[in-house]
Parts: C-alpha cells; structure tokens; sequence
C-alpha cells in the first residue's frame, strides 16, 4: 500500500510519455502528407487560387446553395406529413407512409435522379384531369420537368423520407405527461403541437437534421450527371476543357468544406438556442 502513489505516478508518467509519442507521430505524418501534396507540382496551386473565385464556379456555388435549401425545405414539409402519416392510429394510412420511406429509402438517389430526368420517356404529358376523359390540364413533361427541377423533385422527395424518420424520433421523445398536460389547461392538440411538442422535439431532431443537411450538400453533386450547372458540374466542364482535374476537384471540394463549416456552425447556435436551461 506504501508504494501505491509511487505506482500510480509512474503510471501517469508512461501514459503522459505514450501520449507525447502518439502525439509527436501524428504532427510528423501530417506534416509530412502536407508537405508531399504542397510541393507536388501537379498541384497547380496558381491554378486552384485562379479558379476559387472564378464566376463560372461561383455560378455553380449559387446552384447548389439553392438546390441544398430548395430540397431541405421540401423534404422538411413532405417529412412532417410522412412522419405524422407514420404515427397515424389509421392502419392505412401507416401503410402508404412506410411504403414510402421503404421505396425511397432503398432506391439509390442517383437513380431516383436519372428516373425524374427521363421520366418523358414513360410519361409524355403531366397534368391533372378526370380519369378515363380527356377533361383535364396538361402539358408535355420534358417541359414541366427541366433537368434543374427533375433534380429538385428527387432530392426533395429523397430527403422528405430521411426526414420523416428524424421527425418521428423527435416527437416520440417528447413525454406523453407533456402533451396531456398541454391538453388538460385547455389546449387543443393542434396547439399542443406547436406550442409544447415541437419545441421539445426540436432538440432531439436540430442534431440529426443537421447532418441530413450537410449529407444533403453532398449529394447535390450527382445532379452533374444530367449537366444542371451546380459546382460539381462546373468544376468537370473547366478541367474538361484544360485538363487541370485534380485541381478542380481540390477547388469543389474547398467550397464543399467551407459551406459544411457554415451548416455546422448554424447547427451549433441552434442547438444551444434550442437546448438553453438544459442541464448537459
């Protein structure tokens, strides 16, 4: 018992060396990763700072940025419906709402994708009309779904199914005492939503929805196989031309990391706004 302190200081001291050494070797290897890829002549430094701010490429940023939030706001409204159809005491009801998340689930989104685009090929008109009559509205799909709205369509729809998901599990961690509560001061369950469920929900899906949003931005890329224009689609039409691929790729993939920075940031406010007096 005597040398017990003795032990455990010579413990924390190995520990503390080992730490130091991990440490140590870490910081070489990166040092010696960054100094191989800074000094590769392939890199074409001139070229990635000539092209980051390039209009061509900031064209494409805008794209993105506005196919990211167009489909994240369609796939939070079609996942609130999916995820109340999913709770719905209606055994029908919760049967098309699975069907749903199970098929749009399982179909790759670059799939879902060139599914949309061609649609035209299978469909040659969308519109509404009376069934089995030719009273209706219509008009030829090529039109209604140009490539930016096909890609629009799939995304959203992709995403309202993740979504739906994320939704559910928010709500069922609200407490069922908090929404009887609500109800027995005279609230309407409607009321008791918005004013006791979805705030409480709120914290447990800002998290998730979070990431589902920067997997979003990701994935807004596979939109160059039908040439929308966004800033994947941007940076292969430049080194198409001048052959400079890694480059441009190096010059996507920066912007693609500093909007991730930005959405992770916006997630962090968020989640100390929604999470304020709440013991960690």
């Amino acid at each position: 018992m005597e040398n017990r302190p003795v032990q455990d200081a010579a413990i924390g001291a190995k520990r503390l060396v080992l730490d130091g050494s991990v440490w140590i070797a870490a910081l070489a290897l990166a040092l010696y990763v960054a100094w191989g890829v800074g000094t590769n002549s392939a890199m074409r430094w001139d070229s990635i700072a000539r092209f980051f701010t390039a209009p061509i490429i900031l064209q494409g940023l805008v794209t993105t940025i506005v196919i990211t939030f167009c489909a994240a706001l369609i796939g939070l409204v079609g996942g609130l419906v999916v995820a109340l159809m999913r709770m719905s005491p209606n055994p029908l009801i919760r049967t098309v709402a699975i069907g749903y998340l199970g098929l749009f689930r399982a179909v790759p989104l670059l799939v879902q994708i060139l599914i949309w685009y061609n649609l035209g090929t299978f469909l040659p008109q969308l519109g509404l009309g009376i069934p089995f009559t030719s009273i209706g509205v219509y008009g030829d799909t090529n039109a209604l779904l140009s490539p930016f709205v096909a890609c629009l369509v799939a995304l959203g729809l992709n995403q309202a199914a993740y979504m739906g998901e994320i939704i559910r599990g928010g709500i069922l961690s609200v407490q069922a005492g908090q929404v009887e509560a609500a109800i027995a001061l005279g609230m309407t369950k409607a009321k008791a939503f918005r004013r006791v469920v979805a705030p409480l929900a709120a914290k447990s899906i800002i998290p998730p929805l979070g990431n589902d949003m920067i997997n979003l931005l990701k994935a807004t890329s596979l939109v160059s196989v039908v040439g929308v224009g966004d800033l994947m689609t941007r940076a292969q039409g430049i080194y198409a031309s001048n052959y400079q691929v890694i480059p441009l790729l190096i010059v996507a993939s920066l912007w693609y990391l500093a909007l991730t920075v930005l959405f992770t940031l916006v997630q962090a406010v968020l989640e100390r706004r929604f999470s304020a007096g709440v013991a960690r």
